[in-house]
């Protein structure tokens, strides 16, 4: 077979390579196809690594989503805080997009992949955030006085945690070295997005809590008829309880105060 190979360099600073072979696969290719139809067209290079990439993604992403779930599943005990935890990945993705468009920089695979790094990393704060709610609630606490305390503790640690992680990549995205223009999208998605899901963590994961509290009620009072105390739906008020049911007084070490453990 005949062959005809053509090959081109894009300038990124006045055109976007995805965009021009997009042009090319909507106008141009049917008519070549067309005109000429024995002709057979197919993409190398960069865009055949694309396609293979995107490939490894369809079930890398799916399957590192569904790691994060389990490990944050058997961690809390439960299915539904892990759910609440899984809503600030998207968030995430959108405000490395939204990075992206601020710097000036077009996605490509390597942003991808930092999307996919993205995943583990913006669960990070929203897991301190519930722990602390949760052992709020396991010490007695009122249900909203534990959001409001749990928000107020894990502020500093949430916020050191992201100015570091930003800080770590600026070098990184203010390169100008020609080796470094591979890595500046991939550090950019994850520094923007962590960035975004950090504001979003404060503000979103409590009112999440709040919904998923009344969804507990409306459960219980459905099933039995009857509106509960708040607290009495929420699975971690029963973290400090023996699970053996044995009598405290048959233990053979003394019972350790949890609630009153240095911070």
């Amino acid at each position: 077979m005949r062959r005809v190979a053509v090959s081109a360099g894009v300038d990124t600073k006045k055109a976007n390579a995805n965009e021009i072979f997009a042009e090319l696969s909507a106008s141009y290719f049917p008519a070549l196809k067309k005109r000429h139809p024995g002709i057979f067209v197919d993409l190398q290079g960069e865009q055949k690594k694309m396609r293979e990439s995107f490939g490894s993604l369809k079930i890398g992403f799916p399957l590192a989503v569904l790691g994060i779930f389990i490990i944050i599943a058997t961690m809390f005990r439960s299915y539904a805080q892990p759910l609440v935890i899984m809503f600030t990945v998207p968030f995430g993705i959108i405000g490395a997009i939204f990075g992206h468009l601020l710097m000036g920089y077009d996605l490509s695979i390597m942003s991808l992949f930092g999307m996919v790094a993205l995943t583990g990393v913006v669960v990070n704060d929203a897991i301190v955030l519930i722990e602390r709610i949760n052992e709020n609630l396991a010490c007695g606490v009122p249900f909203f006085d534990a959001i409001l305390q749990g928000g107020m503790r894990r502020f500093r640690a949430i916020f050191l945690t992201t100015v570091s992680t930003v800080g770590g990549l600026a070098p990184l995205i203010l390169e100008t070295d020609f080796q470094a223009k591979f890595l500046i999208p991939m550090a950019l998605s994850i520094a923007a997005g962590v960035a975004f899901a950090t504001v979003l963590t404060l503000i979103l994961i409590p009112s999440l809590l709040v919904i998923l509290s009344d969804l507990r009620l409306l459960i219980h009072r459905f099933r039995h008829g009857r509106w509960p105390n708040r607290r009495d739906v929420e699975p971690a008020c029963d973290r400090h309880a023996d699970p053996l049911g044995m009598d405290p007084e048959k233990k053979t070490l003394p019972p350790v105060d949890l609630c009153n453990l240095p911070q």
